[in-house]
């Protein structure tokens, strides 16, 4: 299926892969995961970074195999794909940097009174014992500054979802500081924000 006159068919491939063919699949893999692979290491990605964009690309069109256009340029498809995930890739890299600087300047200025620990611990071991997708939304939306829309394309689920979750989240932690003597008025007086508990 993968060749017409010992050349490459993509048309034909791309027909196999909307029907499910894992052959078809591999033939688009072999031929385009170099090239792809090629384009995300100028995003100085290392090498096994740069494997991961291939794979998650090529993952997403398997899963949606049925909407690729056998008419359409495929490397077109794929790299818009691609530019997506890539785009995620750095937007996360970039919060890693500052999240690591944030660290590195508090270790150093060492101002955090016991109290402020003691209630970042809560938060923290609050948070690990959500339901996974709960624990993910939250982390997304008030750690790493996602919007609801994006954490809605990112999770494959819709945006009420997506807030559903964020809303339970909030409401077990606000229980939780409640139940062991932290008020809203209090934390507020302080400026305390912790990973935005009651941000809004």
């Amino acid at each position: 299926m993968n060749a017409i006159g010992g050349e490459f068919n993509e048309k034909e491939l791309i027909q196999g892969l909307r029907i499910g063919d894992s052959s078809a699949f591999k033939g688009l893999y072999e031929k385009y995961g170099p090239r792809l692979k090629a384009f995300s290491s100028r995003f100085n990605f290392s090498l096994p970074e740069c494997e991961d964009i291939v794979q998650e690309t090529f993952i997403k069109i398997w899963e949606n195999r049925s909407t690729v256009n056998p008419d359409s340029s495929f490397n077109t498809f794929l790299i818009t794909i691609a530019k997506h995930l890539i785009y995620n890739k750095l937007r996360h890299l970039d919060y890693c940097k500052k999240y690591e600087k944030d660290i590195r300047s508090q270790s150093q200025r060492n101002t955090e009174s016991p109290a402020d620990r003691d209630l970042q611990t809560l938060i923290d071991k609050t948070i690990m014992r959500l339901p996974d997708k709960c624990r993910q939304v939250y982390q997304k939306s008030r750690i790493e500054g996602y919007s609801n829309d994006q954490i809605a394309t990112e999770m494959n689920i819709s945006k009420s979802t997506v807030e559903n979750h964020l809303n339970k989240a909030l409401k077990k932690l606000r229980e939780e500081l409640q139940r062991v003597g932290y008020v809203l008025f209090h934390l507020l007086i302080l400026g305390i924000s912790f990973h935005g508990i009651f941000k809004i």
